[in-house]
């Protein structure tokens, strides 16, 4: 069993090398699973992460104050994205008051079920949402700043989620 974790960890090294390219920007990546279980994902070892009682992880980048927000559900029934988007939209505009349009979405094509993806801001923050079903269990992210969003930042969210498992 050591052996198979020295490997997995050498293994996300160079998957974060490859995804980060070889510079002072690498980020060392360790897995985490909640403890509900529901998904397993990669996020960088110098990140701090926590989980609260209701299951809700944050993990922030104390440097760029580079904030994550995870949170799973079980639904009763599999989602399409037309119905995860009427429900994160619904979520966003009780949450923010914020009105968003179905062409501010995006649905992509991946190894889940349903992924999409928004973007929104105001005047104290900018955020990305995602949402994600894989059978009945959907899995909401959002990472959030003050400062814009960079390229970076959202490369390192699609390189988390490209390589999340969720456990159905």
């Amino acid at each position: 069993m050591k052996v198979f974790s020295i490997y997995v960890t050498i293994l996300i090294t160079m998957l974060s090398m490859s995804a980060f390219g070889q510079n002072e920007n690498n980020k060392v990546m360790t897995s985490f699973v909640p403890k509900s279980k529901a998904y397993d994902i990669y996020y960088p070892k110098s990140f701090s992460l926590k989980e609260d009682d209701e299951g809700i992880v944050n993990i922030t980048d104390p440097t760029s104050e580079l904030n994550i927000t995870i949170s799973s559900y079980t639904q009763n029934q599999e989602l399409n994205d037309e119905e995860l988007i009427n429900q994160l939209s619904g979520f966003l505009k009780d949450q923010f008051k914020k009105e968003i349009k179905r062409e501010n979405w995006n649905s992509y094509k991946t190894k889940f079920d349903v992924l999409v993806e928004s973007k929104i801001s105001d005047e104290n923050a900018n955020w990305v949402w995602w949402g994600i079903v894989s059978k009945k269990q959907q899995v909401i992210i959002s990472i959030n700043k003050e400062t814009p969003i960079s390229t970076e930042d959202t490369n390192l969210l699609h390189f988390m989620i490209n390589n999340m498992i969720i456990n159905n």
